[in-house]
């Protein structure tokens, strides 16, 4: 009896870490609007990642593929903003195929593009949300049907991708790509159930006192090590100056603290297989 139910529970775990491994889109039945707001996703969004420290989930129409990441995590967000986060799609539907989607680009090819200075990550939470959804109006794509180079993110005729945050300060990103765009015009509805492979990578924070407007070892201002106790800081991290404080914490802290610094400046990734629902 007890050998039987071993043999159920191993399947029933083999079922589900397969689901899991090749989840199906949720068919969209209703218009879902790109704007950075989650409310058409169903909340707490089904899947994380303990890498990137996502909550993500897809969706797909006979049109395009839906996409939606949130954190919390202040420093997963710090690093989206500043370093930039690159979605990569490949597939074999009509031939090998791989896209690439960078947005947020870089603070400094962003600042390269558009002749502006990089984000000040010293400055509060909200100024830095205000600065980044007023600049931040560029992407850079390739391996696309037709869209390829440096677009604008805010064209809702193609690929549009729109960040924002919510009352509760939760970071969403949500993104559209039209399947003609992946696939070409001529991609069939059924073909769609041979799936596509999605990258999501996280850049890590530049380093090294080569860093552009770095002023200090790790690419933070000098300004930041002055002022990350008086609101120039990241939640309750200081990342002004990213020091150890051993004068302020514990030493369970402290290596939080160094823990999470030694993350700031690591590539985060998370890698999925998915497959296009076919229909409602």
């Amino acid at each position: 009896m007890k050998k039987g139910l071993f043999v159920v529970l191993l399947i029933c775990i083999g079922t589900f870490l397969f689901a899991q491994e090749n989840p199906v889109c949720e068919w969209a039945k209703k218009k879902v609007i790109v704007d950075g707001n989650a409310s058409e996703w169903n909340l707490p969004l089904k899947n994380y990642d303990t890498d990137t420290k996502l909550f993500f989930d897809f969706k797909n129409d006979s049109n395009n593929l839906y996409l939606c990441f949130q954190t919390k995590d202040e420093m997963t967000e710090a690093k989206i903003m500043r370093s930039g986060m690159k979605i990569i799609l490949s597939n074999k539907i009509n031939g090998k195929h791989k896209s690439i989607i960078d947005f947020p680009m870089p603070a400094s090819k962003s600042a390269e593009s558009k002749d502006e200075i990089q984000p000040d990550l010293m400055a509060t939470r909200p100024n830095r949300h205000i600065a980044f959804l007023s600049k931040d109006t560029l992407m850079e794509v390739k391996g696309f049907a037709t869209e390829n180079g440096t677009i604008s993110s805010q064209d809702t005729t193609g690929i549009h991708p729109a960040i924002n945050w919510d009352s509760t300060k939760t970071f969403t990103y949500e993104i559209a790509i039209p399947l003609r765009e992946m696939f070409g015009n001529d991609y069939a509805i059924k073909d769609l159930s041979k799936g596509i492979s999605l990258d999501i990578v996280i850049n890590a924070m530049a380093t090294g006192k080569g860093s552009k407007n770095s002023g200090s070892e790790n690419g933070f201002s000098e300004r930041g090590r002055g002022e990350g106790d008086r609101g120039g800081r990241m939640g309750g991290s200081g990342y002004g100056g990213m020091r150890g404080g051993r004068n302020r914490m514990g030493d369970q802290e402290n290596g939080q603290l160094q823990e999470d610094r030694s993350a700031m400046f690591q590539k985060a990734e998370l890698k999925q297989k998915i497959i296009l629902a076919t229909s409602e």
